[in-house]
């Protein structure tokens, strides 16, 4: 492998100093000076332009990493706020969340209540049925037994003993 030297224009473009024209550099040698040419030299006209391509290449470059980056940042920026926004609504249906279940709670605890309040007034109800049925029917014995003996009369109020017959469930 051969080891070449920088051209002069590479030695200028990676300083941060101008760009100097190959025929301005060797100009500013001792002893040289420039062919006498009404025309020049077909070699330097491409390399300026080269050089000029590359250059506006490595700018053109420079700044399109630039634009990326900006853009990376910007999404990172947009990420991280999205992931703000979705940490405050998993705050929120959580909070929901929690008082939806003491909710829910409350309301099994309540149910629970009410069907033992519902069950001992039904066990309550069924009782005073039961010792409405008695009497019922312990007066029925009684107005039976009492109309054996003496046959029909009436009862208090008035009433005829038949009406007492009638029981309502």
């Amino acid at each position: 492998m051969t080891s070449s030297r920088p051209s002069p224009a590479d030695l200028a473009s990676r300083s941060a100093e101008p760009v100097v024209e190959p025929m301005e550099f060797l100009a500013a040698l001792e002893g040289w000076e420039p062919r006498p040419s009404s025309e020049p030299d077909r070699s330097e006209l491409r390399v300026v332009p080269a050089e000029d391509r590359r250059l506006k290449r490595m700018m053109s470059n420079r700044e399109s990493a630039r634009r990326s980056r900006m853009r990376k940042q910007q999404h990172l920026e947009d990420l991280l706020n999205q992931l703000n926004r979705q940490r405050e609504v998993k705050r929120e249906l959580s909070n929901r969340l929690s008082a939806v279940a003491q909710y829910s709670i409350f309301l099994r605890f309540d149910n629970d209540r009410l069907r033992s309040e519902w069950a001992s007034l039904h066990r309550r109800l069924a009782e005073i049925r039961r010792l409405l049925l008695n009497r019922e029917f312990q007066r029925l014995n009684s107005q039976s037994a009492a109309s054996a003996c003496g046959g029909f009369g009436s009862g208090a109020g008035g009433e005829s003993n038949f009406s007492s017959l009638i029981v309502n469930k």
